[in-house]
């Protein structure tokens, strides 16, 4: 079905048809609705070349991801893609994934997708706590939305779990399972969910009068080869901690293999926690106790925020998503005697 035999068809003119289809306001509204109900009755879908030209949209939303080991694909984020690319191809948009390899300048990808017409808005994720990419998109005033929470921001900026709430229950409930030296293993420093994470912690130690070895906070790669390491780290302390919480679940399970290549038994004399409540991790021998957030609510909300700085709509979103704390086999008691 082409626009032209759709215009034959209401017996409009093309030019009319097409401005009715693509929402301008000075056709009326019930030849809108006329033409939008035909449309849909006879199959008619727009050419995206010609609607772009036409609305000077490209109707496509973009989101850029480093390629390296640091890439930030968990099986969580995998899932608020999902959730967030399902709303926006409901309202006809697309969702353009790509990624930054080692060898480029991550300022000037950024900055070609700004002048390329390619996306009408981007999704930034592993805000940072001095984030150039912020600054560029505010000074280019291109539409932006970040999964991540930076101080000073307003609420049409982003959607984030509250990372320090979740790791200050997570680290409530292991002091009350008699745990007293609680090790963490944060992810990179520069990124300002570890910040929150860590500040949850220190929360929960401090109000429960229990002093911190700063030998038990390290930070990492959010991968199984850097946690095995940290874990290494920490267990070969004189004062060796008895519970280890991990920024995500991928860590939580190098830490479970460090532990037991030391000779340490995972779910029975070191606690493991972890976040992000990865198929993984709930698989796993033991199961890895973690934190779990609705992570197709939190990409959809993403996509809202972004369709109403796009279409001037008035989605009614929430910014701040929270964790719940899924027990599994890999908690221990810190009440029987430590070693």
């Amino acid at each position: 079905m082409s626009i032209k035999k759709l215009a034959e068809h209401l017996q409009l003119s093309k030019s009319t048809v097409s401005r009715a289809l693509n929402g301008y306001t000075d056709v009326n509204p019930d030849t809108r609705t006329r033409v939008l109900d035909a449309a849909k009755r006879m199959g008619y879908k727009a050419n995206p070349t010609a609607r772009r030209l036409a609305s000077g949209k490209s109707r496509n939303v973009g989101i850029i991801l480093p390629s390296n080991s640091r890439m930030f694909v968990s099986p969580a984020f995998s899932k608020v893609l999902a959730g967030a690319s399902a709303f926006l191809a409901e309202h006809e948009y697309k969702l353009i994934v790509t990624t930054i390899s080692d060898w480029q300048d991550e300022q000037d990808v950024y900055a070609d997708f700004i002048s390329s017409g390619l996306v009408d808005g981007l999704f930034i994720v592993r805000t940072r706590l001095d984030d150039a990419r912020i600054e560029m998109l505010e000074a280019s005033n291109f539409p932006y939305v970040c999964h991540g929470y930076i101080e000073g921001f307003s609420e049409d900026c982003f959607v984030d779990v509250d990372n320090k709430e979740a790791f200050y229950r997570l680290t409530k409930r292991q002091i009350e399972l008699g745990h007293k030296r609680i090790a963490f293993l944060d992810g990179p420093s520069e990124l300002t969910l570890s910040q929150f994470r860590k500040q949850g912690y220190l929360k929960a130690m401090h109000e429960a009068g229990l002093s911190v070895n700063h030998s038990w906070l390290k930070n990492g790669d959010l991968d199984e080869s850097a946690a095995m390491e940290l874990t290494k780290q920490v267990m070969s302390l004189a004062q060796r901690p008895t519970s280890i919480l991990c920024a995500d679940d991928t860590m939580a399970l190098g830490t479970v293999a460090a532990c037991e290549e030391l000779g340490f038994h995972p779910g029975d004399d070191i606690a493991i926690s972890g976040y992000g409540d990865y198929e993984h991790g709930r698989y796993s021998k033991p199961s890895i106790t973690s934190l779990r957030y609705n992570t197709h609510k939190v990409g959809e909300d993403m996509a809202k925020l972004m369709i109403n700085k796009l279409e001037s709509t008035d989605f009614l979103i929430q910014n701040w998503h929270q964790a719940d704390i899924v027990a599994r086999q890999s908690d221990a008691s810190g009440r029987t005697p430590e070693h």
